[in-house]
C-alpha cells in the first residue's frame, strides 16, 4: 500500500517536534478545518471498533454540532502513524504518506475521524487537531494500546470495585508478580527492600493472557487474536461471566511460567536451530549484554520478545487444556507440563515463526495479527503431544 493524503492546515497552526532521543522520529500537529478533512486514512492500526451509537460518540458528535468553535479544544484529536509528513508553506497544505496498513494509519481518535467525515458537508466552523508521528513502526502496537486506554482503564477499575478479578486474584495469589498486577487506574506497587515503584502489569494484559487458553470460545481453527490486537474486546469477554474463570485457577500459575519460559528462551531456540534473532532490528541485541528482564520471572534478557511473536507461541499450548467434570475445572492433558512439550518442540516452532516473520516483511505486529501463524503454531504443540 501506498497512499497519500492532502489537507489545508490552518495558518499558522503547524508544529514540528523532534524526538529528544531518536533523531529519526518526529511529530507534527496541526489544526484542520472540518470541511477540509480528507475521507480513507486507514484504520487497521485502530485497535477499537468505532461504534457510532455509544456514549463517547454521541458525546463527540453534539460536541462537534454545536458550532461553538472550541471542538479543536476540547476534543483529543486525530492521532496517526505515518511514513512521513511534509508541509508546503505556499499552499498551506500538509501531505501525509501512508506505507502499510498494519504500521500506518489512525492510532486515536478513530470515532472523532469517522464522525468528522461524517460532517465533512455540514457547514461547520469547526476545527479538529490532527497529531502525526513518523518513524514509531517498531512500537506501533504498543503506541495504539496506550492512546487508547481511557474506556478500558475505566471498565478495568470499575470491574475492580466491583470484585469482578476475584476470580484472577484466587489462582494467581502467591506469584511471584501477583503485587504488580494493576486492577485498577494508577495503581502502584514499591520494592520492600528498596522502597523503588515497581514496574505495574496491566491487568488487561493478564485477562487476554488467560482467554489465550479459552477453550470453549477458542478452538484449533478459531484463535483468541484479540488477545493481542484488543485487550479491551479480552476484557469484554471476561466480564461477561467472571465466574467461569474459576475453572482455570488450577493452571493459571502454570500459564504465566510458561509465558515466561517463552520469552526468555524463543530467541535461544531460534539461534540454535540456525537462526540469527539478533541481526533482528527489533531485538534490541548489544552484544549480549542485558537490556531487559522478562515481563513476569524479571529474568535477564539480551533480546527483545515483541508481543506479536510471544502471543501466537504461548496460545499455541491451547492445545493441551482439556476440562475436567469431577472437578470443574481445568487441566493439562494426561497431567502433562506444558514446558516440558515446549522444550521439545521449541526450536521447531520458533523457526516456523520467525520464518512466516520474515515471509511478511520481519513484522511482528503482522504477525500478531496473522491467523495463519497462530494455526502453525496451534498445529506444531498440538503435533508434539502425539509424538511425546
Amino acid at each position: 500500500m501506498s497512499l497519500r493524503k492532502t489537507m489545508y492546515v490552518k495558518e499558522n497552526s503547524f508544529r514540528k517536534l523532534d524526538d529528544p532521543f531518536n533523531d529519526s522520529t518526529k511529530k507534527y500537529i496541526f489544526y484542520v478545518k472540518v470541511c477540509d478533512v480528507p475521507e480513507g486514512i486507514p484504520m487497521s492500526t485502530n485497535p477499537r471498533d468505532q461504534k457510532l451509537t455509544s456514549g463517547v460518540a454521541q458525546a463527540i458528535k453534539e460536541s462537534l454540532e454545536s458550532n461553538d468553535g472550541f471542538f479543536h479544544l476540547k476534543n483529543r484529536g486525530i492521532v496517526l502513524s505515518a511514513k512521513s509528513c511534509t508541509y508546503n508553506n505556499k499552499t498551506k497544505e500538509v501531505t501525509i504518506l501512508f506505507e502499510d496498513d498494519m504500521l500506518h494509519g489512525n492510532i486515536d481518535g478513530g470515532h472523532t475521524y469517522k464522525i468528522v467525515c461524517e460532517h465533512r458537508n455540514a457547514g461547520l466552523d469547526q476545527y479538529v487537531q490532527f497529531e502525526v508521528m513518523t518513524g514509531v513502526e517498531d512500537i506501533i502496537e504498543k503506541l495504539a494500546e496506550a492512546r487508547n486506554t481511557s474506556v478500558q482503564v475505566d471498565e478495568k477499575s470499575m470491574a475492580e470495585l466491583q470484585q469482578k478479578f476475584d476470580p484472577i486474584k484466587e489462582g494467581l495469589e502467591g506469584m511471584p508478580f501477583f503485587n504488580r498486577i494493576a486492577f485498577k487506574q494508577n495503581q502502584q506497587a514499591f520494592d520492600d527492600e528498596t522502597n523503588k515503584k515497581l514496574k505495574m502489569i496491566d491487568a488487561r494484559e493478564i485477562v487476554s493472557i488467560i482467554n489465550m487458553f479459552n477453550i470453549d470460545k477458542f478452538s484449533a481453527t478459531t484463535h483468541p487474536i484479540n488477545a493481542y490486537s484488543s485487550k479491551a474486546k479480552m476484557l469484554e469477554l471476561y466480564l461477561e461471566n467472571p465466574d467461569y474463570y474459576r475453572k482455570y485457577v488450577n493452571i493459571m500459575p502454570d500459564i504465566f511460567d510458561l509465558y515466561d519460559t517463552i520469552e526468555t528462551e524463543f530467541a535461544i531456540a531460534f539461534n540454535e536451530s540456525g537462526g540469527g534473532y539478533g541481526r533482528k532490528k527489533y531485538s534490541g541485541y548489544k552484544d549480549g549484554k542485558v537490556i531487559g528482564v522478562s515481563k513476569f520471572g524479571l529474568q535477564d534478557l539480551c533480546y527483545k520478545i515483541p508481543d506479536g511473536l510471544i502471543y501466537p507461541t504461548v496460545a499455541a499450548f491451547r492445545s493441551m487444556v482439556a476440562f475436567n467434570p469431577a472437578t470443574n475445572k481445568y487441566e493439562w492433558k494426561n497431567g502433562v507440563d506444558p514446558i516440558s512439550i515446549w522444550d521439545k518442540c521449541k526450536n521447531n516452532l520458533t523457526n516456523q515463526i520467525m520464518n512466516f516473520a520474515s515471509a511478511i516483511g520481519d513484522n511482528p505486529n503482522a504477525v500478531g495479527k496473522d491467523s495463519n501463524i497462530w494455526n502453525l503454531a496451534y498445529m506444531t504443540v498440538l503435533l508434539q503431544q502425539g509424538m511425546s
